[in-house]
């Protein structure tokens, strides 16, 4: 399947990651490629992720990085990256505007 990455998931990967460089820049180079070698294994296996337990539908799942929720959408031969949330964070009702 083919991964596609949202503006905002890049967005947030770009933020999450000058946040963890305030502490140590090569944790936090090692932390942004694990997100997309996460995503590159969802494209072999779209349904390894668990349903997002706040939507509870199907095709919004997540998957854990470190201290950070991956959540992305299944579609047709596409699995779109919607965003990143830290895992105390607490989705919005709306996967779409999931910031």
């Amino acid at each position: 399947m083919e991964v596609i990455f949202t503006d905002r998931f890049l967005d947030r990967v770009e933020k999450c990651t000058d946040y963890i460089a305030l502490d140590d820049v090569s944790t936090a180079i090692k932390w942004a490629r694990g997100v997309f070698e996460q995503c590159q294994k969802l494209s072999e296996q779209p349904e390894s992720g668990r349903i997002v337990p706040e939507f509870s539908r199907p095709e919004i799942r997540e998957v854990i990085h470190g201290n950070y929720r991956l959540v992305y959408e299944l579609k047709t031969n596409k699995i779109y990256m919607l965003t990143i949330r830290h895992t105390r964070q607490i989705l919005p009702d709306d996967p779409h505007k999931v910031g």
